[in-house]
């Protein structure tokens, strides 16, 4: 009975989440083709563009000024190149990683003591400008010592990474499908498909299956493959003292571990029969379940039926429950006058050996 009510309070399952952020990085490599003829000839602020590409989900193109990007920028627009990145999106907030680099003839970013690779990490999106990059991105006097020019080609790398806004997601498992084990023995049971033995029950025919009668219960394992099974496996099973209706519950409980409606619905009578049969043929987990539905039932027209019944049937926590109710002075005073009450002090005398009960009685008497 512990047991079962242990499970009923079971905590809530448990549940979790996840908060992570990623980072997508790509590379685009943009060539300026006969260099020459933008170098000193296209004018201070005036660009040529790459062709749009993506990184993260946006669009992106680098911005390359051969002459620099303003004379106040560049002191002397003839000595300087500039170079940017810049978003083509509309007005976004996306958080970026760039590097921008020339590429030497062996396709690596090139360093030197004139040309360093230029990097930083920005935030695009306003209040901030689209666009990001370096003024002075290299001397042009010292471009043709870089093994950056390659016949009349100039080729500038950049390098970025857009990290995501950080994302929170539900990380708790998706709760398992119910069982379908008890459904798919609940059809068998009422098919009758397979059953191998048949039980007569005060003119009614049950029909099952010794397997799973022997499997759930050790005293159907006795009796259906024991020393004292029937030959005859074709024979009627009689069963004594017990009526169909119960039975029927008991072979239910014994196919899909529950007995069938709500235990809560049955009347004390019902619950009272179903624990007698469960202790007959070994169900412990039927007997808790009953025994614990009639601790919740007690009162005075049924406490003494019950208590008989947990004492015959070792139901400890069930005779407590009842000899906890008959304490009560103003239910001991109604009980005592009662024949079942006489009954029960002269069959059974230990289950009213307690003070308060016998003081009630001799008062009473």
């Amino acid at each position: 009975m512990a047991d079962v009510s242990a499970r009923r309070r079971r905590r809530p399952p448990d549940t979790s989440s996840r908060c992570r952020a990623e980072k997508v990085t790509g590379t685009h490599d943009f060539e300026v083709a006969n260099y020459s003829l933008f170098d000193g000839r296209i004018g201070t602020g005036r660009s040529i563009k790459s062709a749009p590409f993506s990184v993260g989900g946006y669009t992106w193109m680098i911005e390359f000024y051969p002459d620099g990007q303003s004379m106040e920028d560049c002191c002397c627009c003839m000595s300087a190149a500039s170079a940017y990145v810049s978003i083509c999106d509309g007005a976004v907030n996306v958080n970026a990683k760039y590097t921008l680099s020339l590429v030497d003839g062996d396709g690596r970013a090139a360093a030197s003591w004139f040309w360093r690779r230029r990097s930083a990490t920005v935030t695009y999106g306003w209040p901030h400008p689209r666009s990001w990059g370096f003024k002075i991105f290299y001397l042009k006097p010292l471009l043709r010592f870089s093994g950056c020019l390659n016949d009349d080609r100039l080729k500038i790398r950049c390098e970025l990474t857009v990290f995501t806004p950080p994302r929170t997601e539900d990380t708790t498992p998706a709760p398992a499908p119910p069982p379908e084990l008890p459904g798919h023995l609940e059809r068998a049971l009422k098919d009758g498909r397979g059953a191998d033995v048949t039980f007569g029950v005060a003119g009614r025919e049950f029909r099952a299956h010794r397997v799973l009668l022997a499997a759930r219960s050790p005293v159907f394992d006795a009796e259906l493959f024991g020393p004292m099974a029937e030959k005859d496996a074709r024979r009627v099973v009689q069963i004594e003292d017990m009526e169909p209706a119960v039975f029927e519950m008991l072979l239910h409980f014994i196919y899909t571990d529950s007995p069938p409606g709500s235990l809560e619905d049955y009347s004390t009578a019902t619950a009272q029969d179903l624990l007698v049969a469960a202790d007959r043929y070994g169900m412990e987990r039927l007997k808790l379940m009953c025994a614990e539905k009639l601790c919740k039932s007690i009162d005075v027209s049924t406490v003494m039926t019950t208590l008989a019944l947990a004492d015959q049937h070792h139901c400890q926590e069930l005779k407590e429950a009842c000899i906890a109710f008959m304490s009560s002075p103003k239910v001991l005073r109604v009980l005592v006058a009662t024949d079942e009450f006489k009954h029960l002090m002269a069959s059974c005398p230990q289950l009213v050996s307690r003070g308060s009960l016998e003081g009630a009685s001799v008062e009473k008497n």
